[in-house]
Protein backbone atom coordinates (compact mmCIF):
# COMPACT_ATOMS: atom_id res chain seq x y z
CA UNK A 1 0.00 0.00 0.00
CA UNK A 2 1.09 3.59 -0.76
CA UNK A 3 0.74 6.65 0.10
CA UNK A 4 1.68 10.44 -0.08
CA UNK A 5 1.94 12.95 2.48
CA UNK A 6 3.48 16.17 2.93
CA UNK A 7 6.57 17.67 5.28
CA UNK A 8 7.33 21.08 6.13
CA UNK A 9 10.17 21.97 3.96
CA UNK A 10 11.21 22.98 7.76
CA UNK A 11 10.61 19.79 9.35
CA UNK A 12 11.84 17.82 6.45
CA UNK A 13 15.83 17.68 8.54
CA UNK A 14 13.62 16.91 11.79
CA UNK A 15 12.20 13.59 10.13
CA UNK A 16 15.00 12.42 8.00
CA UNK A 17 17.57 12.69 11.26
CA UNK A 18 21.32 12.91 10.91
CA UNK A 19 22.15 11.39 7.79
CA UNK A 20 18.97 9.56 7.73
CA UNK A 21 19.17 7.88 10.91
CA UNK A 22 15.67 8.78 12.23
CA UNK A 23 14.14 7.93 8.96
CA UNK A 24 15.60 4.26 9.32
CA UNK A 25 14.35 3.97 12.32
CA UNK A 26 10.58 4.76 11.49
CA UNK A 27 11.47 2.05 8.22
CA UNK A 28 12.88 -0.81 10.40
CA UNK A 29 10.24 -0.27 13.06
CA UNK A 30 7.32 -0.39 10.72
CA UNK A 31 8.91 -2.37 8.42
CA UNK A 32 7.98 0.07 5.60
CA UNK A 33 9.58 1.97 2.81
CA UNK A 34 9.46 5.67 3.23
CA UNK A 35 11.07 7.76 0.44
CA UNK A 36 11.17 11.87 1.07
CA UNK A 37 11.73 14.19 -1.60
CA UNK A 38 13.87 17.02 0.06
CA UNK A 39 12.22 19.62 -2.46
CA UNK A 40 9.05 19.05 -2.29
CA UNK A 41 8.55 17.41 0.99
CA UNK A 42 6.91 15.24 -0.78
CA UNK A 43 6.94 11.76 1.55
CA UNK A 44 5.88 8.29 -0.40
CA UNK A 45 4.87 5.70 2.42
CA UNK A 46 5.22 2.27 1.18
CA UNK A 47 3.92 -0.36 3.92
CA UNK A 48 1.90 -3.80 4.00
CA UNK A 49 -1.30 -2.75 5.81
CA UNK A 50 -3.24 0.47 5.36
CA UNK A 51 -3.16 0.81 9.79
CA UNK A 52 0.58 1.40 9.60
CA UNK A 53 0.31 3.77 6.35
CA UNK A 54 -2.45 5.12 8.76
CA UNK A 55 0.36 5.62 11.96
CA UNK A 56 2.98 6.75 9.84
CA UNK A 57 1.25 9.64 8.06
CA UNK A 58 0.11 10.43 11.87
CA UNK A 59 3.78 10.89 13.14
CA UNK A 60 4.49 12.83 9.30
CA UNK A 61 1.61 15.18 10.94
CA UNK A 62 3.09 15.42 14.68
CA UNK A 63 6.21 16.49 12.98
CA UNK A 64 4.93 18.86 11.13
CA UNK A 65 3.45 20.45 14.13
CA UNK A 66 6.84 20.27 16.06
CA UNK A 67 6.58 17.27 18.11
CA UNK A 68 9.66 15.44 18.21
CA UNK A 69 10.36 11.94 16.32
CA UNK A 70 10.18 10.40 19.78
CA UNK A 71 7.03 12.15 20.85
CA UNK A 72 5.72 11.06 17.51
CA UNK A 73 6.55 7.88 17.86
CA UNK A 74 3.53 7.57 20.44
CA UNK A 75 1.31 7.45 17.66
CA UNK A 76 1.79 3.56 17.45
CA UNK A 77 0.11 2.70 20.39
CA UNK A 78 -3.40 2.56 18.99
CA UNK A 79 -4.64 4.41 22.94
CA UNK A 80 -3.19 7.35 21.33
CA UNK A 81 -4.01 9.91 19.55
CA UNK A 82 -2.84 13.67 17.71
CA UNK A 83 -5.45 16.66 18.21
CA UNK A 84 -4.42 19.93 16.64
CA UNK A 85 -6.20 23.39 17.56
CA UNK A 86 -6.10 25.90 15.25
CA UNK A 87 -6.19 29.11 17.37
CA UNK A 88 -6.68 31.52 14.32
CA UNK A 89 -10.19 30.03 14.02
CA UNK A 90 -11.16 31.46 17.73
CA UNK A 91 -8.74 34.77 17.64
CA UNK A 92 -9.24 36.54 14.61
CA UNK A 93 -7.00 39.93 15.45
CA UNK A 94 -2.99 39.20 14.89
CA UNK A 95 -1.96 41.38 17.93
CA UNK A 96 -4.25 39.46 20.41
CA UNK A 97 -3.45 35.92 18.95
CA UNK A 98 0.08 36.52 20.01
CA UNK A 99 -1.04 37.54 23.49
CA UNK A 100 -2.98 34.36 23.36
CA UNK A 101 -0.63 31.96 22.40
CA UNK A 102 2.00 33.82 24.40
CA UNK A 103 -0.56 32.55 27.70
CA UNK A 104 -0.64 29.14 26.17
CA UNK A 105 3.37 28.65 26.26
CA UNK A 106 3.75 30.73 29.42
CA UNK A 107 6.32 32.36 30.70
CA UNK A 108 9.59 30.58 30.12
CA UNK A 109 7.61 27.54 28.56
CA UNK A 110 5.81 27.33 32.36
CA UNK A 111 2.00 26.59 31.27
CA UNK A 112 3.06 24.51 28.49
CA UNK A 113 5.32 22.25 30.73
CA UNK A 114 2.50 22.30 33.71
CA UNK A 115 -0.52 21.21 30.97
CA UNK A 116 2.28 18.42 30.00
CA UNK A 117 3.20 17.07 33.43
CA UNK A 118 -0.17 16.84 34.74
CA UNK A 119 -1.89 15.13 31.68
CA UNK A 120 1.17 13.30 30.52
CA UNK A 121 0.79 14.62 26.49
CA UNK A 122 2.83 16.17 24.53
CA UNK A 123 2.21 19.97 23.74
CA UNK A 124 3.60 21.78 21.04
CA UNK A 125 3.15 25.03 19.82
CA UNK A 126 4.21 26.34 16.27
CA UNK A 127 2.67 29.44 14.55
CA UNK A 128 -0.64 29.58 15.59
CA UNK A 129 -0.93 25.87 15.98
CA UNK A 130 -1.57 24.10 19.45
CA UNK A 131 -0.81 19.98 18.77
CA UNK A 132 -1.45 17.30 21.80
CA UNK A 133 -0.57 14.20 21.29
CA UNK A 134 -1.39 11.54 24.15
CA UNK A 135 -4.24 9.03 25.24
CA UNK A 136 -7.97 10.10 24.41
CA UNK A 137 -8.90 11.16 27.50
CA UNK A 138 -5.87 13.11 28.22
CA UNK A 139 -5.70 15.09 24.90
CA UNK A 140 -9.45 16.05 25.38
CA UNK A 141 -8.62 17.59 28.82
CA UNK A 142 -5.93 19.70 27.33
CA UNK A 143 -8.24 20.53 24.69
CA UNK A 144 -10.53 22.11 26.75
CA UNK A 145 -7.54 23.44 29.41
CA UNK A 146 -6.42 25.31 26.02
CA UNK A 147 -9.90 26.69 25.17
CA UNK A 148 -10.21 27.90 28.51
CA UNK A 149 -7.00 30.25 27.98
CA UNK A 150 -7.86 30.76 24.47
CA UNK A 151 -11.52 32.57 26.09
CA UNK A 152 -9.32 34.28 28.52
CA UNK A 153 -9.26 32.53 31.81
CA UNK A 154 -6.93 33.13 34.25
CA UNK A 155 -4.04 30.75 34.56
CA UNK A 156 -4.86 30.14 37.93
CA UNK A 157 -8.14 28.95 36.82
CA UNK A 158 -6.62 26.64 33.88
CA UNK A 159 -4.20 24.99 36.79
CA UNK A 160 -7.08 24.66 39.54
CA UNK A 161 -8.88 22.96 36.52
CA UNK A 162 -6.04 20.56 35.80
CA UNK A 163 -5.82 19.71 39.13
CA UNK A 164 -8.88 18.74 40.52
CA UNK A 165 -9.27 16.32 36.78
CA UNK A 166 -5.91 15.46 37.63
CA UNK A 167 -6.86 12.24 39.88
CA UNK A 168 -10.30 11.20 37.49
CA UNK A 169 -7.17 11.15 34.89
CA UNK A 170 -4.91 8.98 36.40
CA UNK A 171 -7.81 6.68 38.14
CA UNK A 172 -9.40 6.36 34.56
CA UNK A 173 -12.53 7.98 35.92
CA UNK A 174 -12.61 10.78 32.77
Amino acid sequence: MEEKVYLDKSRIAVFLGKSGSQKRIFEKKFDCKLKVDSNSGEVLIDCEDSFTSFVISNMIHAINYGHSPENALKLEDETYVIDTIDVKDFVKDQERLKVVMGRIIGKEGVTRKLIEEITKCSVSVKDHYVSVIGPYENTMLVHEALNMLIKGAAHKSLYSFLEKNKEKLHNGLL
